[in-house]
This record gives structure tokens, C-alpha cells and sequence, in this order.
């Protein structure tokens, strides 16, 4: 019986996924490459929830949210052996997970930003803290002082939030999550600070989400004008191209801001983070195939540059789960998380542990 609930669980995610997935591929980050104050004037009116397509994106999101709730609590979690085999190569992963941040930090302070490709600031000011930045790339790379370098990060990130605003840190709010990670993880096991360690990955996939998010808030769903910019240069609403009317570009900005926000949600909540982040793999990967097939090879390097953290981030949550903490499923399912916890399945309770 329970395995036909899976089963049957797992065919409406599955048609549920399509629908929200089939009609586009990835909206890249559009200020990227679209500048707020762009020649390219474009004016349509923002999103109301009195729109019927409004209304049906907000009934998809609440059912995504509501089967991904059931599909946490009843799909199978990874054969031990292989998360046993990955939890022997934790060292590896993590020192990867550390080179793959390192270089976009080293890159993007190269090209003269500061955490993200347009977060550009001239002057004394930004000159050292591309310098600090740089040299915190440096640090995670030779996996040294990484604990200096997380407390770097977390001062860089106040400096940029200062410089930029808060809105553009909370956009990029993964960055903070990544240097509390990286320094729960460095906890030793035992002694009155290891209780904290088992909340690193929590706290990484919790800042992903927002950060996912606060994104698809700002450039697609609060106003759809600078994503239609984007559009206007970069032709990848390919159902309009195919005649569908239905979906015009204004249609198309809808739908991908929607999709994001979806991912944001089930990751900040925790459910089904391994798939999730492979759905959100697939939306990053297709993001930078569009630019290389294109001919847009500087484009393309751009936004590989910048979606290194993401991409980081999505190799350990995809091996090692977002962690049993802070997640929606202890509220709901409380005494079977109790029990999985006392069974001391390493899958299934805190997580991996990083050294």
C-alpha cells in the first residue's frame, strides 16, 4: 500500500514538474546583463493578483509546496551505501565545494566587482575590498585559514550590503550562508560548540532559498520591465517563437520569476532538497548552454563565473541532503523524524558532519 502511495506520489510530481518546467528554460540573472538604466526602454505593466495567470501561478505554487511536503515524508531516501560512500569523501567534496567559491571570488574581484558580476564600486573603497575578496578566494582554494577567510566573507558581504543596499545582500544572500557553513562545519564535534554543526547545511540551504527568492521578487515578479529588457536582447522565450501566443514575453517573465519562487520555497522550507537542486541544475546548466550555442561566448563566461557558488552549493546539497534541521517536516512529522533520528542513520538524521 505504501508503496503505491509512492508510487503515485511520485507520477503527480513528476506531471507537476512539467507543467511548471516545460514552458522555458532559465531565466539568467538578469542585471547581469541588463543595466536598470538601459537604453532599452520597455513599459508593461507590473503583475496584480487580480490577473487569472496570476492566480493560477499562486494555486501551482501552493500545490508544488503541498506535494513536495507529501513527497519528503514518503519517497525513499538514498541507499545507505552511497551515502555512506560520499560521507567518506566529505574532505574531498568540501575542499571542491571551497576551490569552485574561491575562484569566483578571485574572478569577479579580477573583473573589477565585488560578490556578483554588476556589483561594481570605483574608488579606494572598492579597490580594497576586491582585494580582501581576492584574497579570500586565494584562502579557500589552498584550504587555508578557511575559518579566517569565512569571517572575511562575512565582513565583505556587511560591506557590499552598506555599499549596495540591502536588497541587492539579500539577492545575494547565499554568500553569507556559505561562510556560516563553512564555519559550523569547522566546529570540532564535541564540546559545548558541537551542538551548533549540525545546522551548516540547514543554514546553507535557508540562505539559498532566500537568496533564490529575493531574486525572482526584484527582477521578474515586483516589476517585469527589466526582465522584458532582457528578452528584448536575448530571444529565449522560444514558445512565442513557435507561435504560441499565450505565451508573449511579458507571459514568459511570469512563469520563470513563479518557477524560481517555487524552488526558493522548497528549499527555505526543506523538502526534497535533493531534487529540488537538481531541478535547479538543470535551469542553471541550460542558462549557460543557451549563451555558448548562441555565439555568446563573454556572456556565457560571465554567468559560469557567477553561478560557481550556486553550482557549489548545489554538488553538497545534492549529495548530502539540507540537513534534518529547520526543516517544515519536523513540525508535521515530528515522532517518525524522533524515530528515523534514534534509528542514527547518518542519511537520515543530522547530516553531515564536515571536518
Amino acid at each position: 500500500m505504501r508503496k503505491r502511495i509512492r508510487t503515485s506520489l511520485a507520477t503527480l510530481f513528476l506531471v507537476l514538474a512539467a507543467i511548471v518546467v516545460r514552458p522555458l528554460p532559465a531565466l539568467a540573472h538578469v542585471k547581469w546583463f541588463v543595466r536598470q538604466d538601459s537604453e532599452y526602454p520597455v513599459s508593461v505593466s507590473h503583475f496584480s493578483l487580480t490577473e487569472p495567470a496570476v492566480q493560477i501561478w499562486v494555486a501551482i505554487i501552493l500545490v508544488c509546496i503541498a506535494v513536495a511536503l507529501l513527497l519528503d515524508r514518503f519517497l525513499p531516501r538514498p541507499p545507505e551505501r552511497v551515502i555512506d560512500f560520499f560521507w567518506q569523501k566529505r574532505q574531498q567534496v568540501l575542499h571542491l565545494f571551497q576551490v569552485m567559491v574561491g575562484l569566483a571570488l578571485l574572478l569577479t574581484a579580477v573583473k573589477g566587482a565585488i560578490l556578483a558580476p554588476h556589483l561594481a564600486e570605483a574608488g579606494g573603497i572598492g579597490l580594497l575590498l576586491r582585494f580582501v575578496e581576492g584574497g579570500i578566494g586565494l584562502l579557500f582554494i589552498a584550504n587555508k585559514a578557511v575559518r579566517l577567510g569565512a569571517c572575511l566573507m562575512i565582513g565583505l558581504f556587511l560591506a557590499s550590503t552598506a555599499l549596495f543596499g540591502w536588497v541587492s545582500s539579500l539577492e545575494y544572500f547565499n554568500f553569507l550562508g556559505i561562510a556560516l557553513f563553512l564555519l559550523l562545519a569547522s566546529l570540532p564535534a564535541g564540546g559545548p560548540t558541537g551542538r551548533f554543526k549540525p545546522y551548516a547545511l540547514p543554514i546553507l540551504r535557508i540562505h539559498t532559498g532566500i537568496a533564490l527568492g529575493v531574486l525572482a521578487w526584484t527582477e521578474k515578479l515586483i516589476d517585469p520591465n527589466l526582465a522584458m529588457r532582457f528578452l528584448e536582447k536575448n530571444q529565449i522565450n522560444f514558445m512565442k517563437t513557435l507561435g504560441i501566443d499565450l505565451f508573449s514575453d511579458r507571459f514568459f517573465v511570469l512563469c520563470a520569476g513563479c518557477t524560481e519562487l517555487i524552488f526558493a520555497i522548497i528549499f527555505t522550507l526543506g523538502l526534497i532538497t535533493r531534487i529540488n537542486t537538481l531541478a535547479l541544475a538543470g535551469f542553471l546548466i541550460s542558462s549557460n548552454l543557451y549563451f555558448f550555442l548562441v555565439g555568446k561566448t563573454e556572456e556565457a563566461f560571465l554567468e559560469l563565473t557567477g553561478h560557481l557558488p550556486l553550482v557549489a552549493i548545489a554538488i553538497l546539497l545534492i549529495l548530502y541532503g539540507g540537513g534534518s534541521r529547520l526543516c517544515l517536516t519536523n513540525l508535521f512529522f515530528r515522532q517518525a523524524r524522533t524515530g528515523e533520528d534514534a534509528a542514527g542513520s547518518k542519511s537520515r538524521s543530522e547530516g553531515p558532519a564536515f571536518p
